[in-house]
């Protein structure tokens, strides 16, 4: 199915460019493009027009070709949907909409919350942390995420809009990044939706000392490493993210930061990336000390969320950062050594919290 609908995908975007450059398309101009045989495009084609994406222009008569041509072009050129994709972890669902305008996630933000609390922008990606089933708990006249279905490694969002939402579901969404399939239908004034994402894994990556006190920094090498890591197929970047610990902390090189980063991954590829991650730190780190921890998984784990509150509040050591991490099926590595362990671990407790809670030490962070 997911195989399916990323070819259907891919064949839209190839007719939508054969179709501006020459106003039309036939068969054989999409099977020289996508490389397939023409007897399978014929049958995509066919099935484009019950669906209503493309409409015949002229029929095949004799050894004339029939011509086809795109059904729905969007009346503005600019999308503000960049991506939607989704990470899931048995029954909980989180969604990121990245968007190309600040006052439309910040709508957008406030549209949602209305029916989910647990709704929150992290740069321009709104994410949305859902268990599968209904999720709108308040009617809202604009703009509701209802539902979410999980089946066969795809997520199904069942969105219902009014208004400038519709718009952004009829016209925007299909075009963005990681959106494999659309559907909508008009019902009376609203329009309701059904918009599917692959469903990826969750996973993030926490880093502490990796400089000494003439060079290097973890913000800058873990910013680095997400560049690196996101640039493989297959993997989706979510988030670079700096918090700090307790900051009278002995050894310390500055100000006791800690880093973090959030990907969105096929599962298959969850081993090699760690594997990657862990190279590439060990070749680029200054410290003997670096440490390095991993979370799968979006599910709250309440040992973690503890030691990170006494790690902001006090000094803790390598054996109860251990000991959180076991309970919470996070895995550390070391890298260099085990000191860096500490803030590794540490900062996976605080990755549901806002970007002014992660800087102030007094601020309590929040739990998933």
């Amino acid at each position: 199915m997911l195989k399916s609908l990323e070819k259907r995908k891919e064949l839209l975007g190839l007719i939508e460019k054969i179709a501006r450059d020459k106003g039309f398309f036939d068969v054989y101009d999409l099977s020289g493009a996508s490389g397939m045989p023409r007897s399978t495009v014929q049958d995509w084609v066919n099935r484009f027009v019950d669906d209503g994406c493309i409409s015949v222009l002229e029929e095949r008569s004799g050894r004339k070709r029939a011509k086809y041509a795109m059904r729905r072009i969007r009346s503005l050129p600019a999308s503000a949907c960049r991506r939607i994709f989704t990470t899931v972890d048995g029954d909980i669902v989180e969604i990121f909409h990245e968007c190309r305008s600040e006052g439309c996630i910040a709508f957008c933000e406030y549209m949602y919350a209305i029916g989910n609390p647990r709704v929150r922008k992290n740069g321009l990606i709104l994410r949305q942390k859902v268990k599968t089933g209904p999720v709108a708990s308040v009617a809202n006249e604009s703009l509701d995420l209802e539902k979410v279905t999980v089946s066969n490694g795809l997520v199904y969002q069942h969105i219902r809009t009014f208004g400038g939402p519709a718009y952004s579901l009829t016209e925007m969404m299909e075009s963005a990044d990681g959106v494999l399939d659309i559907k909508y239908s008009k019902k009376g004034d609203y329009v309701e939706g059904i918009v599917v994402t692959e469903a990826l894994t969750h996973m993030a990556i926490g880093v502490d000392d990796t400089d000494d006190a003439d060079s290097g920094a973890t913000f800058a090498l873990t910013l680095s490493m997400l560049d690196l890591l996101s640039s493989i197929e297959g993997v989706r970047r979510i988030s670079h993210n700096v918090g700090f610990l307790y900051p009278d902390v002995p050894g310390k090189t500055a100000g006791n930061a800690v880093s973090y980063i959030e990907l969105a991954v096929k599962k298959e590829l969850v081993e090699s990336l760690i594997q990657r991650a862990a190279d590439y730190l060990r070749e680029q780190t200054h410290s003997k000390d670096t440490g390095m921890a991993v979370k799968i998984g979006l599910k709250a784990c309440p040992e973690l969320l503890s030691f990170a509150c006494r790690a902001r509040n006090g000094v803790v050591t390598i054996d109860e950062a251990q000991a959180a991490a076991r309970k919470s099926r996070v895995r550390t590595y070391e890298i260099t050594g085990e000191r860096g362990i500490i803030g590794a671990v540490a900062s996976l407790g605080m990755i549901d919290s806002p970007p002014e809670a992660l800087m102030d030490v007094k601020t309590p962070i929040l739990t998933g």
